[in-house]
């Protein structure tokens, strides 16, 4: 794997990213033991029961020599060595972040920077002590990490948790993917000299609305629309916009553009029907999904057959897609 960074998402809760983490700190160990890693997560990882569902969860792995950042509260419940390299300013809900080397192998709970500005710092910090490697573990809820702007590659990871009906998986899986394959706008390098708020260009012109978001007066920005130009959101675009829009029949005039897929809160019927009646939408940069995995377990003791859903997904995509319960090697 020759990329520095990757991040791992996951669809719902219990989706399996721990399992993909776990997975993917396997596969780079087994072809550069050397390699020294930086693990950490945006949210709660590497606890040994779920503390929502009080089922098992699979423990977090630290090999001598790597850096892992957790919360002061966890970094002393750890019973392992370890050297302190570098300990933040802010504070999270579980005390400051501590970025530490193993000096042998352990487990730790992993609760490391709550925001992506603390996840940038640590990565740089992370640098100056000898990292080869970052590799984040997600949160609920939490897609802004799988930000491209963040990370250089992304694990997907889905899974039972999301639905029992494998028709679902599958639908809402596409959907988030489909979201990551966004073009890229041609403007794109000067969208992104823009200053946050929402921006009309047409031949060339860039004009900022008085408005921060879609939220605060959807109508003005609708009014403001005009055949053949784009509007550029630097925060979300959500669903009541986009109905809007296409209740006016604007859809097929103008061309929505915001900084990247975790930005985009449409579900598949919507976005669907968006794209079917003429929308077009793209973003400042795309993510580089490096692998889909997959679940089969939900936490309500549910199992699936996952040879059944893999094969679907792997009709639909051109990289591995792999049940983290059995592994399959990344490339």
């Amino acid at each position: 794997m020759k990329l520095k960074s990757l991040s791992v998402i996951g669809l719902e809760k219990n989706t399996g990213k721990t399992e993909s983490l776990r997975y993917i700190v396997k596969l780079i160990k087994r072809e550069n033991p050397r390699r020294v890693l930086c693990l950490t997560s945006i949210g709660l990882d590497g606890e040994s029961v779920d503390q929502v569902t009080l089922t098992p969860k699979p423990e977090i792995i630290i090999h001598e020599g790597d850096l892992f950042a957790t919360s002061e509260v966890h970094y002393k419940e750890k019973k392992f060595l370890s050297d302190v390299l570098w300990v933040s300013d802010s504070r999270t809900a579980l005390g400051r972040v501590v970025l530490s080397r193993a000096l042998e192998n352990g487990k730790v709970m992993l609760s490391g920077p709550s925001t992506l500005y603390g996840i940038r710092e640590l990565m740089k910090v992370a640098k100056t002590c000898g990292m080869e490697f970052f590799l984040l573990d997600g949160a609920l809820s939490r897609r802004s990490i799988g930000s491209p702007f963040l990370c250089e590659g992304v694990v997907l990871a889905t899974g039972a948790a999301l639905s029992l009906n494998p028709s679902e998986i599958v639908k809402k899986t596409l959907h988030v993917i489909g979201l990551m394959k966004l073009p890229v706008d041609p403007m794109a390098e000067y969208f992104e000299k823009l200053s946050e708020g929402i921006w009309l260009a047409k031949d060339s012109v860039f004009e900022k609305l008085p408005v921060g978001t879609v939220l605060n007066n959807t109508a003005l920005v609708l009014d403001r629309l005009e055949k053949g130009c784009k509007l550029y959101l630097s925060g979300s675009l959500t669903e009541s916009f986009v109905r809007r829009l296409i209740d006016r029949g604007l859809q097929k005039d103008v061309t929505l553009v915001v900084k990247d897929y975790t930005k985009v809160f449409l579900s598949p019927e919507i976005t669907e029907l968006f794209f079917n009646s003429g929308g077009k939408l793209r973003v400042l940069r795309s993510p580089r999904l490096i692998a889909v995995t997959f679940n089969p377990f939900s936490p309500t003791g549910y199992s699936l057959d996952s040879v059944e859903i893999l094969n679907i997904l792997k009709k639909f995509l051109d990289i591995p897609v792999i049940d983290v319960m059995e592994g399959e090697n990344l490339g």
